[in-house]
């Protein structure tokens, strides 16, 4: 078998469009490349500006900081993460990928796991203490953090419901912190 090595340049003025046009393959789809004037290809679906792609469920994801920072600045194009991450409450962890620290949350409230995070894609350290002061040092510090969730909770937890949930809440976080 013969090798072939491929040169791929970008065009310029279709920036617009990078990571955003899906082809239809056809019935060649097993191939990675095909002749275009043999094989001429349409555009299936032109995906909006800032999609992360679908939703893999809530258990299954992690995203680097660039990534949540993306969800926050496109949320219509991004509306099943949204949904999802703003339909329950949970506990998450922020992995820092410098140093492999880990810091541990909890995210309760009328927009859940979405409401906690949200304010980490718009400020980095989300006034997180311990964050924060990473922040300090290095002003470009929150780029290491990737993001992910541990465990659903139900979406009726919040602050106002006091000791009564406060003590399962804590020993779950308890337990994640020991792993």
């Amino acid at each position: 078998m013969e090798l072939v090595k491929y040169v791929l340049n970008e065009v310029e003025g279709f920036e617009d469009f990078k990571e955003r046009l899906v082809f239809d393959w056809g019935r060649s789809a097993i191939k990675w490349h095909q002749w275009v004037k043999a094989n001429p290809k349409n555009v299936a679906e032109i995906l909006p500006k800032g999609y992360l792609g679908e939703f893999p469920g809530l258990l299954n994801f992690t995203l680097d900081y660039s990534e949540l920072r993306k969800l926050g600045e496109n949320l219509s194009a991004n509306r099943e993460w949204y949904l999802q991450l703003s339909s329950i409450n949970g506990i998450y962890l922020i992995l820092d990928k410098l140093t492999g620290e880990q810091y541990i949350g909890s995210a309760y409230g009328k927009k859940g796991i979405w409401q906690r995070w949200s304010e980490y894609s718009k400020t980095g350290h989300g006034g997180n203490t311990l964050l924060k002061e990473l922040c300090l040092i290095d002003n470009q510090y929150y780029k290491n953090f990737q993001f992910t969730i541990l465990q659903s909770l139900p979406s009726n937890l919040s602050d106002s419901l006091g000791f009564l949930y406060q003590s399962p809440l804590v020993s779950i976080i308890m337990y994640y912190l020991q792993k």
